[in-house]
Order: C-alpha cells, then structure tokens, then sequence
C-alpha cells in the first residue's frame, strides 16, 4: 500500500515578508497536494542543537478527504541526547597553539567586535563551553550547539580544560544518526565533507516524529 508521494522539504528562512513561503505553498497546492508546514526547533526533539527549520509535510488531494487535518509534532517522545553524548570522537581535534589556526584564533579575540570581552582562561573554565567563530562577533553556548550548516566549520568546544574542534562524526551524533551509522563511514569520508554533509542534513528525530504523526493521521482516514 502506498500513499503516492509524502513531501518533506524544509528552508532556512522565509524570505521577502512571507512572499517565498506563500509561492513555495502555491506550488505545492498546484501541484496537486494538501500541505501543511510549521517551524520546529532540534532543540525540542532529542539533540542538544539550535536548528530552526520550516518543515512542510504535503499530501496528494485525490488520497484524501477535505477535511483531513495533519498536527505536527510537540515533543519528542524519545530519550534527549547531551552534549556529553555526542562530543565523544576518540580521534578529537585539539585545538591549540602549535596550529596556525589558533594564532589566527587569538587575533580573533582581539579584534573590534570581540576585545576585551573573552580571555582564553574564561573560555576554557568550563568544559563543554561551545565557541562560534563567526565573521565578526564570537559566540557562547551552554549545553547545545548552534545550527550545523554545510559551511560553518569553525565551531570549538571545551573538554578536560581544552578547546577541540568539532569533527564530522560528532556532527553526525548532533544529527542523532545512530552511531552504527557514524562508524561506518568514519575515516571513510574525509572529516571536512562530513560536516558539510552533516550541514545539509536534517535531524533525523525530527523526521521521525514528523513520520509517526503522519502514519497516525493517515491511519484515521
């Protein structure tokens, strides 16, 4: 038995004022289906990760009645994963001054948007403290990351009073790809790509959630 196609896309944003969301809903009605979208965090769903996405679950009409109502999912009905989870590569990327990029680190505290607020003694006081190397201005995190995006790969963390880099199977982990998975393409797949590809990815709890409450709508039909 088959419901035809079930449509999951997502966006960063919603761009232009709501304009791009109310074209992408357009096309999708167009296209023959009954969609319904909403905003959900990672945060919410298991993974110690900042994601915002819009997720949009669409239904072809002619399988459905007029009044078929989809609600997407509160929370997760899984176990949460930590930080302490999924910050566990035995191959951990230390982060420190024998690298060239640590010295470009340290200019980077010192610039415009960034002097005099951190000192290298405050950042590494409490381990896992998570550092985001944006363009300008540095940012902290407690207990979760940011959203992992395929071109962001410069985000450190604190463990056993050191900074490390975030690898690619760490990223996996923050994805909630089951660690089987992780190990098979680890040292397989370079750690760059990894990231990017964990960047492109969505949070598979999320999708999961997305999935069970659709097989319950779909099973009140």
């Amino acid at each position: 038995m088959a419901l035809a196609y079930i449509l999951f896309l997502f966006l960063a944003k919603v761009l232009d004022k709501g304009n791009t969301l109310k074209t992408v809903l357009e096309l999708l009605d167009n296209a023959g289906y009954k969609v319904f979208h909403k905003n959900l965090n990672s945060l919410n769903f298991g993974v110690p990760q900042m994601r915002e996405r819009i997720y949009f679950v669409g239904i072809r009409k002619d399988l459905i009645n007029d009044d078929f109502k989809y609600e997407f999912p509160k929370e997760y009905s899984g176990d949460n994963k930590y930080l302490e989870d999924c910050l566990i590569d035995d191959e951990e990327l230390t982060f420190d001054d024998r690298l060239s990029s640590y010295q470009t680190f340290l200019k980077y505290l010192k610039n415009k948007y960034n002097k005099d607020k951190y000192t290298i003694d405050e950042l590494l006081s409490k381990d896992y403290t998570v550092i985001d190397t944006r363009q300008s201005d540095l940012r902290i995190y407690h207990e979760k990351t940011p959203t992992l995006r395929r071109g962001r790969h410069g985000i450190l963390y604190v463990k056993n009073g050191k900074f490390k880099k975030l690898s690619g199977y760490q990223a996996l982990l923050l994805q909630n790809f089951p660690k089987k998975y992780a190990n098979k393409v680890k040292g397989k797949i370079s750690n760059s790509k990894l990231l990017q590809q964990s960047g492109n990815a969505m949070t598979s709890t999320v999708i999961e959630e997305i999935s069970r409450n659709l097989m319950k709508s779909v099973g009140a039909i």
